[in-house]
């Protein structure tokens, strides 16, 4: 017999977003439904979790293809012991308005006539002239005011059959349904920890050169301060990013963040 629902996501040194993101999960799933795909982290931060961490080798990084076969074949491999599987990269926080996030869960796991479903993404962006630096123990909803509509992050994540995605996970098999779902990305949520974390990459890891040709993840060989900067506050396509207050229902929905 199943279980009800597992969520899981992949990492590779991800110290202040993985601590983030198990956090508000581990407030709706056990530990032993919950699992951090470990991409070779070498900043500790994979290190004794209590939940379950499976590591995963690949020298290369980012491969985009290699990526998406993981999360496909390990999101398969759940959809054979639970009911529901939820994937998300390690900032991404999904949460439904007037309802907590597991007994959301619970009903689609129940809704006979939905096999899947797709979250309306925002991503937080913080206002530098007046929201301080995050420390990892700040509550991020209590330090930022400020998010924007990006219909690039709508993305089905929440399944009962097996997705097949496209690399950054934007787009699946299948069209998109909505209901209720709500995505939250975190990668502009604080401009030093967009620069630290981008840095890292274009410095330590090994981008695949068949990716950047092809423009997937192009950014990520960028660790100048001023490109880093520039993509604060732009688009991948160079549109000025206009932010709006997020409604205080929204922030209401969300918390242990």
């Amino acid at each position: 017999m199943k279980k009800k629902s597992a969520i899981f996501t992949i990492v590779k040194d991800e110290a202040y977003y993985l601590d983030k993101w198990l956090n508000y999960y581990s407030q709706f799933f056990n530990k032993e439904d919950i699992y951090v795909l470990d991409h070779q982290t070498k900043d500790s931060s994979t290190d004794n979790l209590d939940c379950n961490v499976i590591e995963i080798i690949n020298e290369v990084a980012f491969d985009h293809l290699w990526l998406v076969d993981q999360v496909q074949n390990f999101q398969q491999t759940l959809l054979e012991q639970y009911e529901v599987v939820i994937f998300t990269e390690v900032d991404e926080i999904l949460y439904s308005l007037n309802q907590s996030f597991d007994s959301f869960v619970e009903d689609f796991r129940l809704n006979n006539n939905l096999s899947y479903l797709s979250a309306i993404g925002y991503e937080i962006k913080q206002d530098i002239d007046h929201e301080k630096p995050l420390t990892q123990s700040d509550n991020i909803l209590e330090n930022r005011n400020y998010w924007f509509r990006y219909p690039n992050y709508d993305k089905t994540l929440i399944t009962k059959i097996p997705l097949l995605y496209q690399p950054g996970f934007h787009f699946c098999n299948y069209d998109q349904i909505f209901n209720n779902l709500f995505l939250l990305h975190l990668h502009r949520v604080d401009l030093n920890l967009m620069i630290e974390r981008r840095q890292k990459r274009a410095t330590t890891w090994n981008l695949k050169q068949d990716d950047i040709a092809r423009g997937w993840g192009t950014y990520h060989k960028d660790g100048e301060i001023e490109k880093i900067k520039y993509h604060f506050d732009h688009y991948h396509d160079s549109v000025f990013i206009s932010v709006e207050l997020i409604p205080q229902e929204h922030k209401n929905s969300i918390y242990g963040l």
